[in-house]
């Protein structure tokens, strides 16, 4: 029992990183690619909304039969270059890049909570 109430609590402190890490990673991208309204803050906004916007997407397109799984990936991915791309006030091109980082950041975050959870479990 122990162990489940950790894991829940180590999955919040991963999505924490993640959109820490996220968010400071887009703000990296946001400045290599001269968006001009370009601030930590705003990062970690659109790492936020670019978090919500996604699991909203996967759990409300989830209910579809056959291709609701992929039509959530694609409706949640536009709509978070969509949503890059209002928070920063931004073009498409600079958007796409702000989110590739943003992904890249995320999935590190992820890689990092796995080990740590892998090595709650040994005892």
């Amino acid at each position: 029992m122990h162990i489940f109430m950790g894991f829940g609590f180590g999955m919040v402190l991963v999505f924490i990183f993640a959109v820490i890490f996220g968010g400071f990673l887009m703000w990296i991208a946001a400045k290599v690619a001269g968006v001009k309204k370009s601030t930590f803050g705003r990062a970690i906004v659109a790492a936020v909304a670019a978090s919500f916007v996604t699991i909203l997407s996967s759990f409300v397109f989830h209910f579809f039969p056959i291709f609701g799984n992929l039509l959530g990936l694609i409706i949640g991915l536009i709509l978070t270059i969509f949503v890059i791309k209002v928070i920063f006030d931004t073009s498409t091109g600079k958007a796409i890049l702000v989110w590739i980082f943003n992904i890249i950041g995320t999935m590190l975050a992820i890689l990092v909570g796995t080990i740590i959870a892998a090595g709650s479990f040994i005892l």
